[in-house]
């Protein structure tokens, strides 16, 4: 037992005497090892990473990028052109997926050469500031608009800074903003030029209303809501008079999801090539009138059987006519009308031309009067009787209906469907007769829809749907309602005279009306009297107290649809408009319609849709729910959260924002993205540290090793695939591309293969100078790749480079692969190589390092390596497989290697710690040559 404790304190006494002995040897040497030197920091996390986005922010020069740029690129320039975002409070991820996409695209030309054109813009008006300002019902006109654009101000200062903060580039001293008084006399120019041509009218139709936000509405400012409950009714229509048949007895069955509009009703449709019956009901034996094709449906809905006493074409609906649902004193006519289908209902059509589209067009085609019966606040007028008047037609209105026609009801039933809301107060809509401004898209849509043929959807793979989407919600629209109920917008420049209602407008007006907006303001509108609106010389023969001012102001999509107007000189085209799927009926149509219009041409070449931000189960984002994730937070971090940075949050667009319609954000994916962000910092790292010592000598390509060469072609081919990607705007592709890159062949592959010659070979030796050149290469090429995506950290990146010149990265020149870097006689040989190192990796129970490889060759190998002039392939294969030794022979073997490992007689070199010493503790032959000239030349510096 003591023997034992003796013999184990003896071996544990050797081991620490021998790592001693290392250590001491070590140390010897370690100022002969050339270890990487950098200040660039491995990690920044919290607040130094914060201080940093900022720091950088000032020190790369963002805020002058633009303006450089502008001076010093060269054709061709690329126009994008900026969707407003809604100046009304916070930034969300909406807004950073969509400006920080724009700016990598912006930042992507500028590496090409190309100078840039891209004025940041913002959309002002509109119900939701307006409703921030009305602090009291009673607020005045005046009131209103000073507090929203005080409101809307504020807003675009405070998201102007954060932009800004994120790197996002533009031409912040000259944006625009529609409430400007530049923007606003654009608007009422173009305004008078499409009343010229007759393109914009003023007439009674049915439009969207909200009762809500008591103004029209345009399909753009609707949301569907797939879950509305409607009180859905079966109606019986009392027949007054029934052709060859006394009408005792008979009805016709009518089906309508909108029970408050019967008492506006004013005709039925049929459709004359429809079959119809005359049925007996099994429950309460009335006769009725029913499209033959809508029986079988109906007998299940209505829980009955039908006999059919007579078959009726459509046609004989024609010499019939009906008694009012409500007012029993009323005899109407049944008409004919193709949108009357035997698909849905029964085949007869309820219509009340003051509530629906193809209502109102059967009431025009007819020459019958528009009876509204329903007020701005979605009430019933006095018009409909006391029963009724003021109550809500989809509240109380709608129940107090169905009392009224509570005998003629055959069948009630709650109806849940599509029905749409006010995309701003997310109340439901209802269709309203009004008087309103209208801009006759009918006229144009024919030539827009021809100017669509040539305009670029992005993503490729959903361009067809989306142009067909598109195309289809224009050939839809017979016309746009343009005007608003509202006091915050730009004023319909109209008067009237009172005495006929006739419209006042002409060029000589506008033109005042310009004047004034630069001696008043925008608020001219509402701050003037007529009197000064209308001087003596411009009134046309009519008395001041006959003139009244419009009180309508124009659709928000109308003022930012026109925003082409002021940010594109004379009759450029935009390159691209970028924004949301939404934009197809918002943006994206107002201002196809409105430049087709004025000048005959779209507006845009391309347009590029991203996709809409959601949380990891896929929900949208919402504040009920709790799953909202802050931009600023994300970037600086909440008391409970770290901050991932400016670089993650940019970083996570170019991952996720155009390989999906829904782009999923969560702290998982946003650590996903700063570990991938960490992997390229700590990759690069290495590259700075190791260039500390280079003075970039002329590099003869010759003279690389096989794996300079390999990494080399690499590189070009990388360049290659993120050139496409770049040009077909995948940068999902390019983040994945890069991490590939980094992870493998330039970290496992080629780091591991330079190390040694790096630290330890001769400090101008030329195998460390050639490893040099390609981590300079390498930085170039990655950083081209990454710069627009993540600007902050490329620009730390840059001011920690040895070898840079100039004073940031995007005002610096950058380096092209050559062509003849692409080498596939390496690629081939190296594909060779590489399978044996997965050979040589698989041995088990032994270290690589101790190993001597055989490796056999058929003799084409041999003159491969010959023609890329590599004098000592078996070094090269010992650094590659990082092994001991490697003993090459070429032989007539028909499989592409034979291979025989076996372990070296070698010892470990105190230096570089290689298995290459030919003796035990002594130096390998190569570090006994450098460390002999070490000491030589420091002898002589002394």
């Amino acid at each position: 037992m003591f023997f034992r404790l003796i013999s184990r304190q003896k071996r544990v006494f050797n081991r620490v005497s021998y790592c001693t002995e290392n250590e001491n040897k070590k140390k010897l040497y370690s100022n002969t090892i050339f270890l990487p030197k950098t200040t660039f920091p491995l990690r920044l996390e919290s607040k130094k990473l914060v201080e940093r986005d900022e720091a950088i922010t000032v020190s790369a020069e963002f805020d002058h990028l633009y303006k450089w740029q502008r001076s010093y690129l060269s054709e061709p320039e690329f126009v994008l052109h900026d969707g407003p975002p809604y100046a009304n409070g916070r930034l969300h991820m909406g807004h950073a997926l969509n400006k920080i996409l724009k700016d990598t695209i912006l930042r992507y030309h500028i590496l090409k050469g190309h100078k840039i054109h891209y004025v940041p813009g913002w959309d002002c008006h509109g119900l939701p500031i307006e409703l921030k300002a009305l602090s009291k019902f009673d607020a005045s006109s005046l009131e209103i608009r000073s507090k929203a654009r005080k409101f809307a101000e504020d807003t675009i200062q405070e998201q102007k800074e954060i932009f800004k903060s994120w790197g996002i580039l533009g031409d912040w001293k000259k944006f625009y903003a529609t409430y400007c008084p530049d923007y606003v006399k654009v608007q009422i120019k173009l305004f008078n030029k499409l009343y010229n041509k007759n393109l914009i009218y003023r007439d009674v139709k049915p439009i969207y209303w909200s009762p809500s936000s008591r103004t029209a509405l345009a399909e753009a400012e609707l949301e569907y809501n797939e879950h509305h409950i409607s009180k859905s009714v079966f109606v019986k229509f009392k027949i007054q008079n029934f052709p060859n048949r006394s009408s005792d007895g008979i009805y016709a069955l009518i089906w309508t999801t909108t029970p408050w509009t019967l008492p506006a009703n004013q005709l039925v449709c049929y459709n004359p090539s429809l079959s119809y019956s005359l049925v007996k009901n099994s429950r309460d034996k009335h006769l009725y009138i029913i499209a033959s094709g809508a029986l079988e449906n109906l007998s299940q809905t209505l829980n009955c059987t039908f006999e059919i006493v007579e078959n009726l074409s459509g046609d004989f609906l024609s010499h019939c006519t009906y008694i009012h649902p409500i007012y029993k004193d009323k005899t109407l006519k049944f008409l004919p009308a193709s949108h009357a289908t035997a698909d849905k209902g029964t085949g007869l059509v309820h219509s009340a031309p003051a509530h629906g589209p193809e209502d109102f067009l059967m009431a025009v085609n007819y020459k019958m009067p528009i009876n509204n019966m329903v007020n701005e606040l979605g009430c019933y007028n006095s018009t409909v009787g006391q029963e009724l008047e003021g109550k809500s037609v989809l509240k109380e209105g709608t129940d107090k209906v169905l009392q009224i026609i509570g005998d003629d009801i055959v069948h009630f039933h709650e109806y849940e469907h599509s029905y749409p809301y006010d995309w701003r107060t997310k109340k439901p809509v209802i269709i309203r007769a009004s008087e309103q401004w209208f801009l006759d898209t009918e006229s144009i849509k024919t030539r827009a829809i021809e100017l669509l043929e040539d305009v670029k959807i992005i993503p490729l793979s959903k361009s067809d749907i989306y142009k067909r989407n598109l195309i289809n919600q224009i050939q839809k629209r017979p016309y746009w309602c343009i005007s608003r109920q509202r006091k915050w917008g730009v004023p319909i420049p109209v008067l009237f005279n009172k005495s006929n209602d006739d419209v006042l407008i002409n060029e000589d007006l506008i033109r005042h009306y310009c004047m004034l907006i630069d001696n008043h303001g925008t608020d001219f509108w509402w701050q003037l009297p007529v009197e000064q609106l209308v001087p003596d010389e411009l009134r046309q023969g009519v008395s001041v107290d006959q003139i009244q001012k419009g009180q309508d102001i124009l659709d928000i999509w109308f003022d930012s649809g026109i925003s082409w107007a002021n940010v594109l000189e004379g009759d450029k085209i935009a390159d691209m408009y970028l924004e949301g799927v939404d934009q197809f009926t918002g943006w994206f149509q107002s201002s196809l319609i409105t430049s087709v219009a004025l000048r005959d041409k779209a507006p845009y070449k391309a347009i590029y849709v991203h996709g809409f931000v959601v949380d990891e189960k896929g929900m949208k984002m919402s504040k009920s729910v709790g799953n909202v994730i802050d931009p600023l937070d994300i970037v600086k971090g909440t008391k409970n959260q770290k901050p991932y940075g400016i670089d993650t949050l940019r970083w996570w667009v170019a991952c996720h924002a155009n390989q999906d319609s829904l782009a999923h954000i969560s702290k998982n994916v946003l650590q996903a993205s700063a570990d991938e962000l960490h992997k390229i910092r700590s990759v690069i790292r290495f590259a700075l540290g190791c260039l500390n010592d280079y003075q970039q000598p002329a590099v003869d390509y010759n003279s690389l090793s096989l794996l300079d060469k390999y990494m080399l072609h690499l590189l070009y081919l990388f360049h290659e695939q993120t050139q496409d990607a770049i040009n077909d705007y995948q940068f999902h592709q390019i983040c994945k591309s890069v991490i590939n890159l980094l992870t493998t062949p330039v970290s496992a592959l080629y780091y591991n293969g330079i190390k040694d010659r790096l630290y330890c070979d001769n400090l101008d030796a030329t195998s460390r100078k050639a490893s040099q050149y390609v981590l300079l290469q390498i930085f170039e090429i990655v950083t081209q790749a990454i710069a627009p995506i993540v600007p902050h950290l490329v620009e730390e990146m840059f001011q920690h480079l040895p070898q840079k010149s100039g004073r940031t990265y995007f005002a610096s020149p950058h380096s092209k692969p050559e062509e003849f870097w692409k080498n596939e006689i390496v690629e081939k040989l190296m594909c060779t190589i590489l399978n044996i190192k997965k050979e040589v990796n698989k041995v088990e129970g032994a270290s690589t390092l101790e190993s001597v490889v055989r490796i056999s060759f058929p003799q084409n190998v041999k003159k491969l390596i010959e023609g890329e002039k590599i004098s000592d392939i078996e070094a090269e294969l010992e650094d590659i497989l990082q092994v001991s030794q490697v003993l090459v022979n070429y032989s007539d073997i028909k499989s592409d290697f034979n291979l025989e490992m076996f372990k070296t007689n070698y010892f470990t070199c105190a230096r570089c710690r290689r298995v290459q010493s030919k003796r035990e503790n002594e130096l390998c032959a190569r570090c006994s040559h450098v460390v002999d000239n070490f000491n030589a030349r420091t002898a002589i510096a002394n």
